[in-house]
């Protein structure tokens, strides 16, 4: 049919080459720059300096607080309960201020 092969031809304007290879350049530099920090072994495993506030620092020690504070909040929970059960504390629903006690507004 046909034995002409379609062709396209794209052209580049010289703004657009300037910025791609600006771009390259960046990337390159980028590129260099990472590869001549090598990454220590410290960081590589996530273990930072002496610092105070530093995270990570010493992870076992962090999951002793956690657990040391949640099991602060599970006893402060059961005297909450125990009081309930025993009938030492209740709760009482105060009314607001022209509001009836299902929360809506009283009727005038």
């Amino acid at each position: 049919m046909n034995d002409k092969q379609n062709s396209v031809v794209v052209r580049v304007d010289g703004y657009t080459r300037a910025c791609l290879t600006v771009i390259a350049v960046l990337m390159t530099v980028l590129i260099v720059a990472l590869w001549a920090e090598a990454p220590s072994a410290d960081r590589a495993f996530g273990q930072a300096s002496s610092a105070a506030g530093v995270p990570f620092v010493n992870a076992g020690v962090q999951r002793e607080r956690t657990i040391k504070a949640i099991q602060e909040n599970t006893a402060k929970l059961d005297r909450l309960i125990g009081l309930f059960e025993t009938g030492k504390a209740k709760v009482q629903v105060a009314e607001e201020a022209g509001r009836d006690g299902a929360g809506k507004p009283k009727a005038k």
